[in-house]
């Protein structure tokens, strides 16, 4: 097999997010002082063991479906003969119970029943490992039972280094054997290989990463001819995205967490069939405020979001566009819920997303928003959900600083 060379490389998420203005994320559970509360990972992980690799390179195209990858589309990608190579990634949260680090001390702690959720993937090694840059293919091909692999700002944010130790909710105890770049691992927080992904509960197959040296058109007409006829599947390339994943029109949990800070939480009970979650409360009274907003009155939000909210009502209240929002079909902003039953935190969560005409735009089903509302919410930094693979019309969620 011919092999590849760099797929990603370390700026891949950088061209968007670059600009982006962060803050600082909040802290949770509980930690030791003297422990290294103020270490920070090192930019090294271990010695590389592969010889540098030939210069050519294929093309990398993402593929992904919603809620869960449709079993057809990696069998079709692996009998192609133009295809070098395929990452089948499955995805879910991970709900972290404690940390320490390579001397054995207390990094993360929360209080009891409650976790820190980490937005974890399974991968198998020996095929993710085509897809990493040079510095971090080593790393991912050496991924064994019982290991993990932290991105470097989730490794910021967990203040972990390569010899951490991970347990969670359910017991499982891992070791930090590397420290990748965001992209590497499609800016996931944690990454394991398939047999701790299982233990981890972490078995939904969420994505696939396609080598393939031929016409992108004739890629993508392939994979989506093995697709139920209609059936919803996006397909991006390198440079058409921060980072190769699912969900990739928004900000992924890892970048929320630094830019608006993590909270613990207690997920809904197993079974309940709840998507509702308790929130640290310590987070919410540090980065919650509630404001009266033009045209839809009172919205608790979050403290970072609340003035560019307040700009875009405010323009359209200006502009006399103010009969495009019915505030009684306003569905808020803060909401501690999961997406779906057992699925991803929302980024209502956060208090960066609102849900404006609700009931007239439901989730799948064609929008009726007007225009000049969607244009001036993303003048003031929102995508619109209403352009996404699966459509969601009524939610406009922060992304970046307000345009000039």
């Amino acid at each position: 097999m011919r092999r590849l060379f760099g797929l990603f490389g370390a700026g891949l998420g950088g061209a968007l997010l670059g600009v982006l203005v962060m803050v600082a994320s909040q802290r949770v559970g509980s930690s030791d002082a003297s422990d290294g509360a103020a270490r920070q990972p090192t930019t090294t992980t271990r010695p590389a063991k592969v010889a540098p690799l030939p210069t050519a390179r294929a093309d990398v195209l993402l593929t992904w479906t919603p809620e869960s990858l449709d079993p057809a589309l990696g069998a079709a990608a692996r009998a192609m003969p133009d295809v070098d190579a395929v990452s089948q990634v499955s995805a879910g949260i991970t709900n972290l119970a404690s940390s320490r680090d390579g001397d054995g001390a207390v990094v993360d702690r929360p209080d009891d029943g409650w976790y820190i959720p980490l937005d974890t993937i399974a991968i198998e090694p020996s095929d993710h490992a085509k897809f990493a840059s040079v510095a971090d293919r080593a790393a991912v091909s050496e991924l064994g039972n019982g290991e993990a692999l932290l991105g470097r700002t989730s490794a910021q944010l967990r203040r972990l280094d390569v010899g951490g130790t991970l347990r969670f909710s359910n017991g499982v105890t891992l070791t930090v054997t590397g420290i990748v770049e965001d992209a590497t691992i499609g800016a996931a927080e944690l990454a394991v290989n398939r047999s701790t992904g299982a233990q981890l509960g972490v078995t939904n197959p969420r994505y696939l990463l396609v080598a393939h040296h031929s016409d992108r058109a004739a890629v993508e007409t392939a994979l989506r001819s093995v697709l139920p006829g209609g059936a919803p599947v996006r397909f991006r390339g390198q440079g058409e995205t921060p980072y190769l994943r699912q969900g990739d029109a928004v900000l992924p949990h890892v970048k929320m967490k630094e830019r608006f800070g993590e909270f613990a939480y207690k997920p809904p009970a197993p079974g309940s069939g709840s998507r509702d979650f308790q929130q640290d409360p310590a987070w919410q009274s540090a980065n919650l405020v509630t404001r009266t907003m033009p045209l839809v009155g009172r919205v608790t939000c979050h403290r970072a979001v609340a003035d560019a909210i307040e700009g875009a009502l405010t323009e359209l209240a200006q502009a006399n566009l103010g009969n495009l929002v019915n505030p009684q079909d306003f569905a808020g902003c803060w909401n501690p819920r999961l997406v779906t039953t057992g699925g991803d935190l929302s980024h209502h969560a956060w208090g960066v997303a609102l849900d404006i005409n609700y009931q007239a735009n439901q989730t799948g089903r064609e929008s009726v928003q007007d225009q000049r509302l969607v244009a001036t919410f993303e003048r003031w930094g929102f995508t619109w959900g209403g352009e996404w693979l699966v459509s969601d019309p009524a939610h406009f969620e922060y992304l970046q600083p307000p345009r000039s």
